[in-house]
């Protein structure tokens, strides 16, 4: 379920209504009359959601799902589950989509120059925390004690600051929970929406991106990050993990605690990284994987499977560091021999 904090729900929707709306075929067991009142994942999801099933990898999931109502598509609905009605649609994913932002229509825009509040009426500021010039705190913001707010930063409404957090100038933080001794150097991004679309029949459908940010104690990040907020669920970062300049976490991403991540790194949707974690420069990690605890990823390593705990890999694709040097002294050898034929 969506946190009421950053998001405003429409609805709920009559079941026949969101069948109409996405071009679905119902079950013969659902009611049209059944009133859904949100959207969510099919792990998280209670009584009167609705969720999607699209993948059979997310069979299990889907088996002991707690949603009234799951989109899915006649292959798919083979695989066990535990009585939910269905709907059938095509293409799940965009019918998903079609349904959130049913849900979650973009705010609608205010007409005029909006006056100039530095600290919305609602907001809390603790004890000795500093808001520096320019700066813009928002509704229902609750902002710790003795916390430093640069220059030309903005906290979006609902967001949770902790104590003695240090958040550098033009910093941007929307949707998002963050602990106590939280560092943010200048011009970090949290709480952005994930680079998730699916294709229609009019172009590229954006993913409703409902998710927050979770940001726990002693984290500190270097300039110019960028955090996205999960699509349904959280994106996560662990206690006293350590972020160099310029790095990516995309939407939902999990990772664990005292990692340390260095420049230009990248890790896609959904993929789950261990505590005491160590990526070097330029590491590209892919979607939905998982880094066990303790894994070591050399400079510009691309992952794209999973790695078990305290595994070292390197290259591209990543494989053993071990592996990796042998193909590195092998291409050399053959580049070396081939110089001497020519």
């Amino acid at each position: 379920m969506t946190d009421d904090r950053f998001f405003q729900r429409a609805g709920p929707f009559p079941l026949g209504e969101l069948a109409r709306h996405i071009g679905a075929e119902t079950d013969n067991r659902s009611s049209a009359d059944f009133m859904v009142r949100d959207v969510a994942a099919l792990e998280s999801a209670q009584a009167g959601d609705i969720s999607v099933f699209s993948d059979a990898k997310f069979a299990p999931a889907f088996a002991r799902t707690g949603a009234s109502v799951v989109i899915t598509d006649h292959k798919l609905s083979a695989h066990e589950h535990n009585g939910t009605w269905l709907l059938f649609a095509p293409n799940p994913r965009l019918a998903f989509a079609q349904i959130g932002h049913l849900f979650y229509p973009p705010d609608k825009l205010t007409e005029g120059v909006q006056p100039h509040t530095p600290v919305h009426p609602t907001a809390t500021v603790g004890a000795g925390t500093q808001v520096s010039s320019g700066a813009v705190i928002g509704a229902h913001a609750k902002i710790g004690n003795r916390c430093s707010i640069g220059s030309n930063v903005v906290i979006g409404h609902g967001v949770v600051l902790g104590d003695d957090c240090v958040i550098g100038a033009n910093c941007v933080i929307n949707y998002a929970l963050i602990g106590a001794r939280v560092t943010l150097a200048p011009n970090v991004t949290i709480g952005s929406a994930g680079f998730s679309f699916v294709p229609s029949g009019k172009g590229l459908l954006r993913v409703p991106q409902l998710g927050r940010v979770i940001i726990e104690d002693d984290v500190e990040f270097g300039a110019n990050c960028a955090i996205d907020r999960g699509a349904i669920g959280d994106t996560v970062i662990g206690q006293g993990t350590m972020f160099d300049n310029l790095v990516h976490i995309a939407h939902n991403v999990k990772i664990g605690h005292h990692c340390l991540i260095a420049g230009q790194v990248g890790i896609a949707g959904s993929t789950v990284i261990g505590p005491f974690v160590m990526m070097g420069g330029q590491v590209g990690v892919s979607d939905h994987l998982t880094v066990g605890a303790g894994a070591r990823l050399a400079a510009k390593a691309g992952v794209t499977r999973d790695v078990a705990a305290g595994e070292t890999v390197g290259g591209y694709p990543a494989v053993p560091v071990r592996e990796w040097h042998r193909q590195t002294i092998a291409l050399k050898k053959l580049a070396a021999h081939k110089k001497e034929k020519e």
